[in-house]
């Protein structure tokens, strides 16, 4: 073919062409490979070259996306990128404009991670019915995270700005490596036998899938599971999600956000009380005020002004039937002292004594002080006591006549 029979193009426009051409057929590819040359601009976009043992490509991740990653991007780190296959035009140049970035080894984790969020699943650990109320104004509260990370700093800072009056207790466990799952298991298993236990917040901060994959264990799942008390799970980040977050009570975004959702503000509380108060008082003085009303209108009222004269007219009653009952009282016990001291003239008349006043004795043995009514007795006697008015006296009797 010869030259004049050629399309001649522009560098401009053979570049676009290209760049429309790859971008239809590649417009969804993920590359793995070593990164070399990283750099963070200003402008808030990343740009790096990956490589293998024999070729390169440049790699460009724009700040919306960058913002999003969970990934810290080094040289020497073995990363897929995943976005759309291009060509910067200006300088001619191959490249893959990266959506998302991860650490190579990630495709057989989030394999194991879906594989297991499916059994789990069907086991039914995710059921919303099984999931338990959070208390509403919890006093102690478990932290199950590392004791030197940013994710206890966030929660103690939240908690105490929140809700001081709470009681806080630290868990210490690693929360990456190997010994992290078996102590987040020893944690969990560990809060029931604490007493006043309420609520608790398992977590840390964010990282790679490979940094949170603690948090997809079986293990801990089912620990998280079996506990009786509340679980909050804040693992990572808000794009971060884990299998501890679907058996979890609760899933916060973040350690801090699990803070707030675990205690209520002591602000709210506050205003709430004082909200309830002045409700109260005002329902109070409304309800006095009708009452008051209705007393006024009920002592007002032809129904009670009849029973209230009926009363009245019972009370004054009552008081004419007290003064008779008092008169006639006053006057038996007159009539009855008057007839007790005629009775006591008359016994004081028969009184032996006052016989004796008037001249007559009285004759007893005086041996046994029987009284002595006739002679005989006298004379079988023989010894006599004779009583007077003023006084007695002893004699003996010689003789005995009939004689009157």
């Amino acid at each position: 073919m010869s030259f004049a029979e050629n399309k001649l193009f522009t560098v401009s426009e053979l570049n676009a062409l290209v760049r429309t051409l790859i971008e239809d057929v590649y417009a969804d590819v993920a590359v793995v490979g070593e990164v070399s040359n990283f750099k963070r601009h200003t402008s808030g976009h990343l740009y790096f070259t990956l490589k293998d043992a024999d070729a390169q490509i440049r790699a460009v991740c724009f700040r919306g996306d960058a913002e999003r990653l969970t990934v810290e991007i080094a040289d020497g780190m073995k990363l897929v990128a995943c976005g759309r296959l291009t060509l910067y035009e200006p300088y001619g140049q191959y490249q893959i404009v990266a959506r998302e970035v991860h650490e190579a080894g990630e495709g057989e984790l989030e394999r194991a991670f879906l594989a297991l969020k499916e059994k789990l699943e069907r086991e039914g650990l995710f059921d919303a019915a099984r999931k338990k109320p959070l208390p509403k104004y919890p006093m102690r509260i478990a932290v199950v995270t590392s004791p030197t990370g940013a994710a206890i700093r966030d929660v103690l800072s939240t908690l105490e700005r929140r809700w001081p009056c709470a009681e806080v207790l630290l868990f210490p466990v690693h929360v990456q490596g190997r010994e992290a799952v078996p102590e987040i298991v020893r944690a969990l298993d560990r809060l029931p036998s604490v007493r006043g236990v309420e609520v608790a917040i398992l977590g840390r901060g964010g990282g790679s899938l490979e940094d949170l994959w603690a948090f997809n264990e079986e293990e801990v799942a089912r620990a998280i599971h079996r506990c009786p008390v509340p679980v909050i799970s804040a693992v990572g980040h808000e794009t971060d999600f884990t299998i501890a977050d679907f058996v979890a009570d609760v899933r916060a975004a973040t350690p801090t956000m699990a803070a707030e959702i675990a205690v209520p503000d002591r602000r709210d509380v506050l205003d709430g009380i004082d909200g309830n108060v002045r409700w109260l008082c005002a329902y109070m003085d409304n309800r006095l005020h009708l009452q008051a009303t209705r007393l006024r209108e009920l002592l007002r009222s032809y129904a009670l002004g009849k029973v209230r004269g009926t009363i009245e007219s019972s009370m004054q009653t009552l008081d004419y039937l007290v003064d008779r009952l008092t008169r006639s009282i006053q006057n038996l016990v007159r009539t009855r002292r008057v007839a007790m001291e005629g009775t006591a003239s008359k016994l004081q008349a028969l009184s032996p004594r006052e016989i004796l006043s008037r001249g007559y004795t009285i004759c007893t043995s005086a041996a046994t002080g029987a009284v002595l009514k006739r002679v005989d007795e006298a004379v079988s006697a023989r010894l006599v006591r004779i009583t007077f008015a003023d006084g007695s006296a002893r004699g003996e009797v010689k003789e005995r006549s009939n004689e009157g």
